[in-house]
């Protein structure tokens, strides 16, 4: 009996061990999955914080293309006062004109006033949000069970699309000058003809009128302008990702990975306008055209990775990308896309090997 006894104790263990050996390992003997070191990943990319502002609308710095008859163009935007055939001689000029009686203040000046503008700024506010793709690979390259470090490198691409019709008000500077009139004997001032009046280069047979040639006063003030017209920006963003990542798990089948560094955007943009400040006269201006350039900065991305199998993944993250901010103009005119700030959400697979 104890023979049996300690024969029994004695194989008892062995028995155990052979059973536990032809069965599934319990929870406390398996080690972790095996995992792949290559991932492939496609995703949809939404941006957001990504935004066109325009800048310059309405400015101008010249009057707005007038000429007189004799072909010169105009100095002020409601006249012109230039030198003569004579050269000016003792100081008057017969090559003058001017718009408005309201230009003789009746103090025996002439008042010519020229107009220029920096324009305003129109912030577009329904591009906030712009739709993109990504596809990504990374690699393993280390680690353990614990955790696991590799290098990672994207392609992605967004379109953005901006266009604005309102109208606003852009600060103007009006710079006025006056002109002395020619004195009568005895006291008083010749009144120039009626307006509007257009003088010659040369001496007419019928005679021409002079004013000084060079102002007795000058004087500045601030209007604001009303700007009309449209904006339109269209944009192409091609990007690349690359850095280094770092895998954590956070359970059986959960992983959470973090990233960072280069980022790079080709910006390829179309950018139109059309607008009119109303002033004197008014000022109507336009332009259109293409431009692309390259944008360089830094990129940080976050994201939770859910294995399905052996193959395939899900996962969800987010990222922030500064690559600055890039600049169209045309015509004076400037569209600036800021991307110095954006931030993206995605959502997509991933295929490991």
């Amino acid at each position: 009996m104890k023979h049996t006894t300690r024969f029994i104790r004695s194989i008892l263990p062995i028995t155990l061990i052979g059973t536990l050996s032809a069965s599934a390992d319990p929870w406390f003997l398996q080690s972790p999955t095996a995992q792949s070191l290559n991932r492939f990943g496609a995703s949809f990319r939404a941006a957001f914080n990504v935004e066109v502002e325009f800048k310059n609308v309405g400015a101008f710095t010249a009057p707005p293309g007038r000429v007189t008859l004799d072909g010169d163009p105009y100095n002020f935007d409601d006249g012109y006062v230039l030198v003569d055939s004579t050269g000016n001689m003792a100081g008057y000029t017969r090559y003058w004109g001017y718009d408005s009686a309201n230009q003789v203040p009746g103090d025996g000046t002439l008042l010519m006033s020229r107009y220029s503008s920096s324009g305003a700024k129109v912030r577009d506010d329904d591009g906030d949000f712009q739709p993109g793709g990504e596809i990504t690979y990374s690699r393993v390259l280390g680690g353990d069970d614990n955790w696991r470090w590799g290098v990672e490198t994207a392609l992605n691409y967004m379109n953005v699309s901006a266009r604005d019709s309102s109208a606003v008000s852009a600060s103007v500077t009006r710079q006025s000058d006056a002109f002395q009139l020619p004195p009568l004997e005895g006291g008083g001032f010749v009144n120039p003809p009626p307006a509007p009046y257009q003088g010659r280069y040369a001496l007419q047979p019928e005679g021409n009128p002079v004013i000084g040639a060079t102002p007795v006063s000058s004087s500045t003030t601030m209007i604001m302008a009303a700007v009309t017209g449209s904006r339109r920006f269209e944009a192409d963003v091609f990007g690349l990702r690359f850095g280094p990542f770092l895998e954590v798990p956070l359970g059986e089948d959960l992983f959470l990975t973090i990233s960072g560094g280069l980022s790079l955007a080709e910006v390829r943009s179309d950018f139109k306008f059309s607008d009119t400040t109303a002033i004197v006269n008014g000022v109507t201006a336009a332009g259109s055209g293409s431009h692309r350039d390259l944008q360089v900065g830094t990129f940080a991305a976050g994201n939770m990775i859910y294995r399905l199998g052996k193959t395939w993944e899900v996962f969800g993250g987010v990222q922030y990308q500064d690559v600055g901010k890039y600049s169209h103009k045309e015509n004076g005119r400037k569209a600036v896309l800021d991307l110095s700030q954006s931030l993206f959400v995605v959502v997509g697979v991933n295929v490991s090997f």
